[in-house]
C-alpha cells in the first residue's frame, strides 16, 4: 500500500492528521531511523513511518518497549544518522531512563522525541503534561497546536537538534494528533552523510567524570537553546493594538481564537516552550494591560509568567481546570466570565441515544477466558420475578439426593420474598465461608479448586452453628441424621436448574472469590460489569509484581495476573522473573491474541512479521516463560469453556509460580464463522447476557426496549437475541448456555 506522506509534490496540500504530519516532517528531514512502541494517541506517527520506510529508503521497527525505542534511536543519531522516537505520554516515563542520560550524552545526528500527551485521559491511566518533563531533563520542547504545526516542528525540530546536538522534544496531545487538516507540504532532503560511530569514549560513556563535564555543557547548550526559543518562528505575536494580551501553546490557543473576534485582541502563540522565551513574552507584556493564558493540563507559562512578575489571568480566574481537555466551548465559557464573549448554551447529549460504554468484541478471547476464570466457583442463584414459588426445585433436588418426596430434604429451599415474588435459596459458596469458620469440629471444608463447601459426616455433631453463621438460610440440618447438608451443585450440572418450569435458576460463577491484578490493553475492560474480573491496572508489566507483593504481604491463596502478549514483552518479562526467582504463588496469564490490539493490530514479536511487512521469527512465549524458571506451564484455548475451567481449578492446587498462556488469535483478525442465533428453548435466564456479556446478544425487558448487556448487571425477562451483523461466530454463547438454546445460523456466513 503507498502512504500518501510519500508524495512528492512540493507546496501542495494533502489531508493529514497530526500524527501523520509528524511522520511527514520527518521523512522531509531526511530521517534514517524511526522506532516506537504502540500507544494512543501517538501510534499512527510509526504506522505512517513504516507504511512509507521501504518507498523512502529509511528503516522503521516496532520496538518491544519505550526505552528500546528510544536507545535504538539513540544509537543511529550517534552514528551521525536523522532518527525520530514516537510515544504516548506514560511511555515517557518508560524512557524517561534514557532520556534522562541522553540530555547528557547528546546527540551526533538529529533526534526528535515525540510525545502524545492525552488530557482527560481518552485511552491512558492518568494525566501528564510533558512540558514539566522537558524541565526536568533539561531538553527543548516545541509544542504543536494543529497538523500543519506538527509538520514544521518536525521538519525543524531535527535541525534545530543538530544545532544544539541535544534530542528535542515534540509534544502534541490527542486532539492534535488525531485531529485531520489540510497541510501544506514540503520537500524531501537528500542528506548525503557518512554514518559512522565516533569511539571516543568520554563522549559517550557517562561515568561520574564525564557526565559532570557534560551536565556543564548542557547548561551551555540551554543558554543557546534560550536564544532560538527568543527567535523561533514558532513564537509568534501578533499585535492588534489591544489592551488585551492573550498567550497560548497547543490546540487551546486555536480554540480561543475560534470564539473571539481575532482583531479585537493582541495575541502571542508559543510553540518553542523550552527553554522559556522570557523577553519576547515581556516584550508582548509591555504592549497590553492585561494577559491572558490559555493552556491545556498544568500552568506552566503561567508559573512563568508569574517568574517574571507579571499580573496574569490564568486558570482559577477563568475557572479552567488542571484536569481534562480544553474545549471550544469550555473556552468560550471562561471567555464570558470576563465579558469577552457571550456564553452560548449546548446540548449535552443528543436524546434517546443509549451510552455507550466500551466493551470487549464480539467473539474476544478475553472474555471468554475471563468467564472461565469466574465460573471456577459456581453457584446457583434464582431471578425472583420468575419464580412463582412451585417448589418443584426442592422436590427434585429432595428425590434426586435422598429418595425422599418432602422438600425438608432438599438443598434449596423456595421462600416467599413479598405477596407476589418468590426465591430460590442454595449455597452461595462465599468466598469468606462463615459456615466453615463457625465449624468447631472441622466438619465444613471449602474446596480449593471449586469453592464449594463439603460436610464430613463423621466429624459433623449436628451442633447446627454453621446453619446460624450462613445469612442465607442455604445450609439445612437432618432431622434423622443429625447432620447438616449443603449444595454440591451435582457436579456443576444441578437438577434444580433444569427442571425449573419458570427458568428462574441459573448456574452462574462469581467474580469476587479470587485476586486478579490485570494491565493495559484490551484485557482491562474485564474490569467494567457483567465480568467484573481485573481488580488493578497500574502500568505496563505492573500487574504481576503486584500480585507478587500481595502473596508477600500475607494474601492468602493463588493469585492471579492477566497481561496480554505484547505487555508480556514489554514489561511482563521482568516480572516473571522476579516471581520465579523469589517463588511468589502467582499463577501469570498471558493473554496471546497474537496482536496488539487495543492500538490497532501492530505486530508483536509473536506474530511473525514486523513493522515494515518483512517475515520476522515468531519468538514463543511458552519458550521464554520456561527460560526464566517457571516450572507448570498451561496452554488451553479460551474458547474451549470447560478446559479453560478444568485448567484453571488445577492451578488452584498448585503451590508456587506457574503461567497460564490463553492462546487464540483475535476475532478481528481472522474470517469471521457463521454466526448463531437463538431458538424457542432459550429460558430468559440471562446468563448469556447479564453475566457473559457479548454486545452481539442483547436482551428486551418487559417494556419492550433494548438492553446494552455492557452496562447491566441484570435483566429480569425478555426476547434475548443475536445480531447476526456483529456475532463472530465463535460459539462460546452456545457452549454455556444451559437450555441448548443457541445454534448456528444453517447457511449464513456473514
Amino acid at each position: 500500500m503507498t502512504s500518501k506522506i510519500t508524495v512528492n509534490n512540493p507546496n501542495s496540500f494533502i489531508l493529514l492528521n497530526g500524527d501523520e504530519a509528524v511522520a511527514r516532517g520527518a521523512v522531509e528531514a531526511g530521517i534514517k531511523v524511526a522506532a516506537a512502541y504502540p500507544g494512543t494517541p501517538s501510534t499512527e506517527i510509526l504506522e505512517t513511518l513504516a507504511q512509507a520506510a521501504k518507498t523512502l529508503n529509511f528503516y522503521a521497527e516496532w520496538s518491544v518497549n519505550e526505552i528500546i525505542s528510544t536507545e535504538v534511536a539513540a544509537g543511529a543519531s550517534m552514528a551521525g544518522a536523522r532518527a525520530i522516537v514516537s510515544m504516548k505520554h506514560v511511555g515517557l516515563n518508560v524512557a524517561s531512563d534514557a532520556v534522562m542520560t541522553l540530555a547528557y550524552t547528546g546527540t551526533k545526528g538529529g533526534l526528535v522525541i515525540t510525545v502524545c500527551d492525552d488530557p482527560a485521559l481518552h485511552s491512558s491511566q492518568n494525566e501528564q503534561d510533558t512540558r514539566y518533563f522537558a524541565v526536568h531533563s533539561k531538553l527543548p520542547l516545541l509544542d504543536a497546536g494543529n497538523p500543519q504545526e506538527a509538520l514544521n516542528m518536525t521538519r525543524e525540530a531535527f535541525n534545530i537538534s543538530e544545532k544544539l546536538h541535544l534530542p528535542i522534544i515534540l509534544r502534541l496531545t490527542t486532539r492534535v494528533a488525531h485531529g485531520k487538516a489540510k497541510v501544506q507540504i514540503g520537500s524531501f532532503q537528500n542528506l548525503e552523510r557518512d554514518i559512522s560511530f565516533d569511539k571516543n569514549g568520554s563522549n559517550w560513556v557517562m561515568i561520574p567524570a564525564n557526565a559532570i563535564r557534560q551536565h556543564h555543557a548542557l547548561e551551555e547548550k540551554l543558554v543557546e537553546a534560550k536564544q532560538l526559543s527568543e527567535n523561533s518562528q514558532f513564537n509568534k505575536i501578533e499585535d492588534n493594538n489591544s489592551e488585551i494580551g492573550i498567550i497560548g501553546s497547543g490546540v487551546g490557543y486555536y480554540y480561543a481564537r475560534s470564539v473571539l473576534d481575532t482583531k479585537k485582541f493582541s495575541w502571542l502563540k508559543l510553540g518553542f516552550i523550552h527553554p522559556f522565551p522570557a523577553e519576547l513574552v515581556k516584550t508582548f507584556a509591555t504592549r497590553v494591560k492585561q494577559l491572558i493564558v490559555i493552556e491545556e493540563l498544568r500552568p506552566y507559562i503561567e508559573e512563568n509568567l508569574q517568574r517574571l512578575k507579571l499580573d496574569v489571568t490564568g486558570k482559577t480566574v477563568l475557572n479552567l481546570s488542571e484536569i481534562g481537555e480544553y474545549t471550544p466551548d469550555k473556552i468560550r465559557e471562561a471567555f464570558a466570565k470576563l465579558g469577552l464573549t457571550k456564553k452560548t448554551s449546548t446540548t449535552a447529549a443528543v436524546a434517546g441515544l443509549q451510552p455507550r460504554p466500551p466493551n470487549l468484541c464480539p467473539g474476544c478471547t478475553h472474555r471468554a477466558f475471563y468467564y472461565a476464570l469466574n465460573s471456577v466457583n459456581q453457584h446457583v442463584t434464582c431471578d425472583s420475578s420468575k419464580c412463582i414459588g412451585c417448589r418443584t426445585c426442592e422436590k427434585v433436588c429432595a428425590f434426586g439426593k435422598r429418595q425422599v418426596l418432602g422438600g425438608a430434604k432438599a438443598r434449596i429451599h423456595v421462600t416467599r420474598v413479598n405477596d407476589v415474588e418468590h426465591v430460590a435459596i442454595s449455597c452461595q459458596a462465599c468466598p469468606s465461608a462463615p459456615c466453615v469458620v463457625s465449624c468447631k469440629n472441622g466438619a465444613l471444608s471449602k474446596s480449593v479448586k471449586t469453592g464449594l463447601i463439603s460436610v464430613d459426616e463423621s466429624k459433623c455433631v449436628g451442633c447446627a452453628l454453621c446453619v446460624k453463621a450462613c445469612s442465607y438460610g442455604a445450609i439445612g440440618l437432618d432431622s434423622d441424621k443429625h447432620k447438616v447438608f449443603v449444595c454440591d451443585t451435582c457436579n456443576g450440572d444441578p437438577a434444580c436448574v433444569k427442571s425449573c418450569p419458570q427458568s428462574a435458576l441459573t448456574l452462574v460463577g462469581r467474580s469476587d472469590d479470587k485476586i486478579v491484578a490485570g494491565d493495559i490493553g484490551c484485557y482491562t475492560l474485564g474490569f467494567l460489569p457483567p465480568l467484573s474480573t481485573v481488580q488493578t491496572c497500574l502500568c505496563m508489566g505492573g500487574g504481576i509484581s503486584q500480585a507478587a507483593g500481595m502473596v508477600h504481604a500475607g494474601v492468602g491463596g493463588k493469585v492471579f495476573a492477566v497481561l496480554g502478549d505484547s505487555t508480556f514483552f514489554h514489561a511482563g518479562m521482568p516480572g516473571l522473573l522476579n516471581v520465579a526467582y523469589n517463588r511468589a504463588n502467582v499463577c501469570v496469564v498471558i493473554l496471546d491474541n497474537r496482536i496488539v490490539a487495543m492500538t490497532g493490530h501492530q505486530p508483536t514479536p509473536a506474530s511473525g512479521r514486523t513493522a515494515m511487512g518483512d517475515a520476522a521469527k515468531s519468538v514463543s512465549i511458552q519458550e521464554i516463560v520456561r527460560s526464566v524458571g517457571i516450572d507448570k506451564i498451561v496452554t488451553i484455548d479460551p474458547y474451549d469453556v470447560k478446559a479453560t475451567v478444568e485448567a484453571i481449578r488445577e492451578i488452584l492446587t498448585y503451590d508456587g509460580p506457574c503461567v497460564i498462556i490463553s492462546q487464540r488469535s483475535c476475532p478481528l483478525l481472522i474470517e469471521r464463522g457463521s454466526p448463531y442465533e437463538i431458538t424457542e428453548k432459550c429460558g430468559s435466564c440471562g446468563l448469556c447476557t447479564t453475566r457473559f456479556g457479548c454486545p452481539a446478544i442483547t436482551q428486551t425487558n418487559n417494556s419492550n426496549s433494548s438492553v446494552n448487556n455492557a452496562s447491566v448487571v441484570s435483566v429480569t425477562s425478555g426476547r434475548v437475541a443475536i445480531d447476526s451483523s456483529l456475532c463472530s461466530g465463535c460459539g462460546v454463547c452456545a457452549s454455556i448456555c444451559p437450555h441448548n438454546a443457541i445454534v448456528p445460523m444453517v447457511g449464513r456466513k456473514d
